[in-house]
């Protein structure tokens, strides 16, 4: 009889596989498992990105802010008080080959595709024509411009009426011309304290088109006189008769009748003394980066041009206005530059409107049509308004932030 031969050795118990679709349920788990945490890493990665992103946005536009807030408040600081807004400024100036922008204590200029901006050369790259915005956008935005000097310590009382000036920059004395002739450069003043030869000053001379503003060297100081020698750099060679010619004849003819009433600021010596900031948008490096160029007010000389705050897209001013010798607490009407007469209006205050867009998409967020700016606060007059912000196909994924500011200026405290 043949034996049968049992394939299950005695004593062992027989083990049972892991058939195939376990092994497919257990891997599709994991792999759900997995991809839950991937998540939510991914949205924590996301989320952390997102907020270090605003965060960024936030510290950049507060710097940003308190610059502005900070020229804007001092602009003509150097210029005598409010009512020194001239409404033309002549300089004879070798950085710029000739005449220069008209100093206000605060301005603006459209910014626009390929044109110049104020104080360009071709010896200051920097402000070289920018190409933002792009030819075919319509995004609104502006240079900004202001004169002020960069650090002014103390009040002091500059002549006998009391007028409030910076010290030791500038300093006020009136003409008290009797017999002389504009040729020689030689202004007779009821006062030269204050004045020191070397430096450079401002002089303002009242005319019927508005006050005439002239940059002239000190050259020097004699007894109840100051004579700004003509033929140098910053004197046409026929003196006064020089900037005469210069003047449109709207204003009237500068004559010694007219200088008798001009009234001299002493601006100093350094380059230093008094700077004209400008603020404008450069899209060179691939994205929008609000810039900062600092001019000497002596010479025009670009000093330092510096990146404030990248993503900016749209820098937009206002000014506020009142009729030149207004009742203190009257409502300023706001209007866009072009259409501030600087012969009849006082600038008081600027109202200020910064859109700020994040440098990376978010694909989690997708932005409006339009990005709204708010108008200045009630109470004010609204000639002109700010323009909202249309986002472009490209930006559909970026975070936007408006930061709107009015800014009162420091100067007009003098009247």
């Amino acid at each position: 009889m043949r034996r049968s031969v049992s394939t299950v050795e005695p004593g062992v118990l027989r083990q049972a596989g892991v058939t195939l679709v376990e092994l497919m349920v257990a891997l599709a788990v994991a792999l759900i498992l997995s991809l839950s945490v991937l998540g939510v890493l991914e949205f924590s990665t996301s989320s952390n990105q997102n907020a270090a992103t605003l965060g960024a946005l936030n510290n950049n536009v507060r710097a940003m802010l308190t610059l502005l807030t900070r020229d804007v408040g001092s602009a003509g600081f150097m210029l005598g008080a409010a009512q020194s807004q001239c409404a033309l400024t002549l300089t004879q100036d070798s950085a710029l080959g000739g005449q220069g922008p008209t100093v206000y204590p605060v301005w603006a200029q459209t910014q626009t595709h390929g044109t110049a901006l104020p104080f360009a050369t071709a010896s200051q790259p920097a402000a070289d024509s920018p190409t933002y915005p792009s030819a075919s956008s319509g995004i609104a935005t502006d240079v900004l411009l202001t004169a002020a000097a960069p650090s002014v310590p103390q009040y002091v009382v500059g002549d006998t009426s009391g007028t409030l000036l910076p010290a030791p920059i500038a300093t006020a004395a009136y003409g008290s011309w009797s017999n002389a002739t504009m040729a020689d450069g030689q202004l007779q003043l009821s006062t030269v304290s204050g004045l020191t030869a070397g430096d450079m000053a401002l002089l303002q001379v009242p005319m019927q088109g508005g006050l005439v503003c002239m940059r002239v060297p000190i050259s020097s100081i004699g007894t109840g006189s100051m004579t700004s020698t003509p033929g140098g750099t910053y004197m046409p060679s026929g003196g006064y008769s020089g900037f005469g010619a210069e003047i449109p004849s709207s204003y009237g003819t500068l004559g010694v009748g007219q200088l008798q009433h001009a009234r001299v600021i002493d601006l100093g010596a350094s380059q230093d003394a008094m700077h004209i900031d400008e603020y404008w948008i450069d899209n060179s490096s691939g994205y929008p980066v609000l810039m900062r160029s600092e001019y000497s007010g002596l010479t025009d000389q670009l000093i330092e041009s510096d990146a404030i705050a990248p993503g900016v897209v749209s820098l937009q001013a206002l000014f506020g206005t009142v009729p030149q010798g207004a009742a203190a607490g009257t409502a300023p009407s706001f209007k866009k530059w072009s259409d501030v007469n600087p012969a009849t209006d006082q600038v008081v205050s600027v109202a200020l409107a910064v859109v700020t867009r994040s440098l990376y998409d978010d694909r989690g967020y997708t932005a409006p049509a339009s990005i709204s700016i708010p108008e200045p606060a009630s109470g004010s007059k609204l000639v002109d308004s700010f323009s909202d912000y249309a986002v472009s196909a490209a930006e559909a994924h970026r975070h936007f932030q408006v930061s709107t500011v009015i800014v009162q200026l420091r100067d007009t405290t003098w009247n």
